[in-house]
């Protein structure tokens, strides 16, 4: 996969057919597998690729994140702002409705520190937080409402944080010691909203989208680092959804309480969901804020070094 990651363009996205049948064709999978039992993947030199955990949220869990995302209704209702087919992440055409109405069809992306779309900067501590290339606490965490969102997000946030311990131990205290620092730096420069988010944040992730009744097309996010791993979950009440992990010629049975782990950089993947209420988390770590802290990158995760 190292020689994979060089292949990619830094920007890349997974959207365009035919970069993807050039990278196809120069690293091919090797036979398809349809996982439904938990599994890992590594590579030739024993990195782990993806960790797939059906069955991984209880019941109380998948009913608190039910709870947490209806508190977000609003928030997801008015997300879906644009007709452009590239910002598919946000395109109606891409949500279907809740057959109960149960669910509120949307996405949005919630971090209690964090750099705006297209204002990311590499820096240090003593940077001015007056700065507009600063650290922002996000949209959907400021006010009053923000609180009971971040709250509402802690029992979640300890499960995920709990399984990257097990997953990548050194991204877990990179990801520990960058929210330490954060915590630290706001407080120096009396952000008060900032720093009430950071101290009751549970997670070690820097940020987590609540992505209501999608549909995703083929895709990447090139803003994953390649050693590091995003995490999703999936609740909710649907038809069986597999998860197409393309460049690597592995499904996985994509079940209500199913986790998969693994880095979005590295693997193009989608999923089709047209009906039913299906809530997806992802968490993950923007490597700015890390580099904005003086966090130092991690390597990729071996199978010999995870703690069984």
């Amino acid at each position: 996969m190292v020689r994979y990651n060089d292949a990619l363009d830094k920007d890349e996205s997974g959207q365009s057919e035919t970069q993807e049948e050039n990278l196809f064709n120069r690293f091919p999978p090797g036979e398809e597998h349809f996982l439904t039992t938990p599994s890992i993947v590594i590579d030739s030199g024993g990195r782990i690729i993806v960790w797939y955990l059906p069955g991984a949220l209880t019941a109380m869990i998948m009913k608190d994140i039910h709870g947490a995302t209806h508190s977000m209704s609003g928030l997801l209702k008015h997300s879906i702002t644009t007709s452009k087919i590239t910002q598919w992440r946000t395109n109606r055409s891409n949500f279907h409705t809740s057959p109960d109405g149960m669910v509120t069809p949307g996405c949005i992306n919630i971090s209690p520190a964090w750099f705006q779309q297209g204002r990311e900067k590499h820096g240090f501590l003593n940077i001015d937080p007056e700065d507009s290339f600063s650290l922002e606490v996000s949209a959907a965490l400021k006010g009053d409402a923000g609180h009971n969102i971040t709250m509402s997000l802690q029992r979640s946030g300890i499960i995920i944080s709990a399984a990257l311990r097990v997953m990548h131990p050194d991204l877990y205290w990179a990801g520990m010691e960058t929210q330490v620092r954060l915590g630290k730096w706001a407080a120096r420069y009396e952000l008060d909203e900032m720093h009430y988010h950071l101290q009751c944040w549970t997670s070690v992730f820097n940020v987590v989208s609540i992505i209501c009744n999608c549909w995703s097309p083929p895709h990447r996010d090139p803003k994953c680092r390649p050693a590091a791993f995003d995490i999703m979950t999936t609740a909710g009440r649907y038809h069986p959804v597999v998860m197409d992990f393309m460049n690597l010629g592995i499904k996985f049975l994509y079940d209500s309480g199913s986790m998969l782990a693994s880095s979005c950089r590295l693997v193009r993947h989608y999923m089709n969901v047209e009906e039913g209420n299906r809530i997806v988390t992802a968490w993950y770590m923007r490597d700015s804020i890390h580099n904005f802290v003086g966090t130092p990158s991690t390597e990729y995760a071996k199978y010999d070094r995870v703690n069984m």
